[in-house]
């Protein structure tokens, strides 16, 4: 009845293909990595013995003169609030709205065992009343976890993203679910 146990898991696996680290955006020099240079330490420029020995100020960033890269850091980033913005709820508070109408749609379904029966999660743990209560409230709560996680390491447009598409999938499978209880087949 519900398929929306391939939606609950394909939103940690989009958080985890996003949070992996790109090698590929980090300048290094003699081994060193320039972006994991610290901004408090960007105040000076340090100078080699051919260079003159006053100290250069750096504009937005650090660089490293030698090397002749200049990476640029926007001052804004670090100051990004991580806090949950009115969108940012309104999305959280939708799939925790789909996955109640999901978890009442298959009880009602449930009531009608020669029309409809689960066909993507266990009989046995949808049949145990509480259970799948529990497993719903733990989806919704994983579902919230990931959501700030991504949130707090400044990637809320992914967060969006996968949220538009988590409770678009999920809003399918309940009208889908909801019409096939409105009009049970006929025996």
């Amino acid at each position: 009845m519900t398929k929306s146990f391939l939606a609950a898991l394909f939103l940690p696996a989009f958080v985890l293909s996003a949070v992996c680290p790109c090698r590929g955006q980090s300048a290094t020099v003699d081994g060193k990595n320039l972006m994991a240079k610290s901004v408090a330490n960007a105040s000076t420029v340090p100078t080699s013995s051919s260079l003159v020995d006053a100290p250069e100020p750096v504009l937005m960033g650090f660089a490293d003169p030698a090397a002749g890269v200049y990476p640029v850091q926007n001052p804004e980033a670090a100051k990004k609030d991580q806090g949950f913005h009115l969108l940012d709820w309104s999305l959280l508070g939708a799939a925790a709205a789909t996955r109640v109408l999901d978890f009442t749609s298959t009880e009602k379904a449930l009531t009608e065992p020669q029309y409809f029966h689960e066909a993507i999660l266990p009989n046995a743990l949808v049949k145990n009343k509480p259970a799948f209560a529990a497993f719903q409230a733990g989806t919704v709560a994983l579902n919230y976890e990931a959501y700030r996680f991504l949130v707090h390491h400044n990637m809320r447009s992914i967060a969006r993203v996968s949220q538009y598409m988590y409770v678009g999938a999920m809003t399918f499978q309940v009208a889908h679910n909801y019409q096939l209880l409105a009009n049970p087949p006929a025996n």
